[in-house]
C-alpha cells in the first residue's frame, strides 16, 4: 500500500466525518495526518464561501452523511469554528508523539460534544484532561505558529483548496466521499 496524507482542519465538519470513518474506509493504508489552517486557503480566507442557500443545503447534507455513516454529530455552539488553537495543539502533539490521542478528541469535542474549539482555554483544558500539559502550554509557541503557516502554504502550493484532502503519490482527492478512490490509488502498484 502506498502511504496517504490526510489534510484537515478541526474547523471542518467534513474533515471530522472523514476522520471518523478513515480507518474502516482505508484499512491497512499508512496514513499521515497533515493539519493545515483552512482560513489560509484562498476560498476560505474571507470566511465561509457559500451563499445562504448553499449553506442551508450543506447543513442538511452534512446531517444526512453523518447519519448514513453512523457518526455522532452535534452542531457546534459557534460556527464557523476557528481551528487555530486546535491545529497548534495537533502540531505540538505530533512533536511529542501524542497526536493519535489528541486528534480524535479534538474533532469529537467540536462536532460531537458541542465544545467551542475556537477558544484557547477549551483546547488547553482538553489537552490537559488527556494528560498533555506540554501541548496545552505550547499553544502560543512561535515555532508551532510558524510551522502551521509553513504547512498551510505548502498545502496551497500543492493545489489544496479545501479539506479533507487526501494525497497519494502526488494525486489529490478532495472530500470524505472520495476514500474509495484514495484506496484504489493507494493499492495500485507503482
Amino acid at each position: 500500500m502506498l502511504p496517504v496524507e490526510m489534510y484537515f482542519d478541526y474547523a471542518s465538519p467534513w474533515a471530522y466525518l472523514a476522520s471518523e470513518i478513515v480507518a474502516r474506509r482505508l484499512p491497512g493504508v499508512p496514513l499521515t495526518l497533515r493539519p493545515i489552517y483552512i482560513r489560509g486557503l484562498e476560498s476560505f480566507s474571507q470566511g465561509v464561501p457559500y451563499s445562504p442557500t448553499k449553506l442551508s443545503y450543506i447543513a442538511r447534507d452534512l446531517s444526512r452523511c453523518m447519519a448514513h455513516e453512523g457518526v455522532r454529530f452535534t452542531p457546534p455552539p459557534v460556527f464557523p469554528i476557528n481551528g487555530l488553537y486546535a491545529l497548534r495543539a495537533a502540531l505540538s502533539a505530533e512533536r511529542d508523539g501524542s497526536l493519535d490521542v489528541l486528534h480524535p478528541a479534538l474533532f469529537r469535542a467540536a462536532w460531537a460534544e458541542g465544545r467551542d474549539l475556537s477558544s484557547k482555554a477549551v483546547v488547553a483544558e482538553l489537552a490537559r484532561g488527556l494528560g498533555l500539559g506540554a501541548v496545552a502550554d505550547g499553544l502560543d509557541d512561535p515555532e508551532v505558529k510558524a510551522e502551521l503557516k509553513t504547512r498551510t502554504d505548502a498545502a496551497v502550493a500543492l493545489g489544496i483548496f479545501g479539506v479533507p484532502t487526501f494525497a497519494v503519490a502526488g494525486d489529490l482527492f478532495w472530500g470524505h466521499d472520495r476514500m474509495d478512490y484514495v484506496l484504489r490509488a493507494a493499492s495500485e502498484p507503482q
